[in-house]
């Protein structure tokens, strides 16, 4: 439920303006961060870049609709936040060429993939100095795609409200209760993929993780 799939002309200009001018700022900032890093990891990310995009042009089915994977969690946590930041506006562009949501909400797709991609890492290393991989590539995907769900909400709700010309409870409720056990069921296919995803790679690429967090001393015997 993390990528919006809105055609053009339903959000109001201020909206997917203020979301397209937040996302190119965010872009700039994330690339002076990524200057000094290694060409090879332009390979990697465009790799990671693929697998993404397939993942959300792919439909499951999920009760009465389709949901797409993300993996925003699993590549927030490979390759870090300003990296991942590139990767899924990148993504959310090419998906409005194929009629995954339109070009006014690529800033704002960008923006909310992107936030949970960013606390990814920094929740995975923390998980992963008290657990194993596995379970806690699961657990910060969990709460990375829970951040990255009321953002969408709260596009959604401010879109209501202004289509409503007003307050717009009754309708932001009966959208929740549409969209939350089907997004809670999304949620749980997402950690169960990073899952097994982290699994794999524990066994065959462990120096692809990040290094968890050291213990700090009010934590160590």
């Amino acid at each position: 439920m993390s990528h919006l799939h809105i055609p053009d002309g339903v959000l109001p200009v201020w909206l997917w303006v203020s979301g397209l001018a937040a996302a190119l700022i965010m872009l700039a900032l994330s690339a002076r961060a990524l200057r000094d890093s290694p060409r090879q990891g332009i390979a990697y990310r465009g790799a990671l870049g693929g697998v993404a995009l397939a993942a959300m042009a792919v439909e499951l089915p999920l009760g009465p609709i389709e949901y797409h994977l993300s993996l925003i969690g699993p590549i927030g946590v490979l390759i870090g936040p300003a990296a991942s930041f590139q990767l899924v506006f990148v993504v959310s562009a090419i998906l409005a060429f194929v009629g995954h949501g339109g070009f006014t909400v690529i800033g704002l797709n960008a923006l909310v993939l992107g936030a949970g991609a960013a606390v990814a890492r920094p929740l995975y290393r923390r998980f992963a100095s008290v657990m194993r991989e596995a379970p806690a590539l699961a657990l910060s995907t969990g709460l990375s795609q829970g951040l990255s769900g009321l953002l969408w909400l709260g596009v959604m709700a401010l879109a209501l409200r202004v289509h409503a010309g007003g307050p717009a409870g009754a309708r932001l409720v009966t959208l929740s209760a549409f969209a939350l056990p089907l997004w809670i069921g999304g949620v749980a296919v997402e950690s169960a993929v990073a899952f097994g995803l982290a699994r794999f790679l524990a066994r065959v690429r462990p120096d692809l993780l990040p290094a968890p967090l050291a213990p700090r001393a009010a934590d160590r015997p």
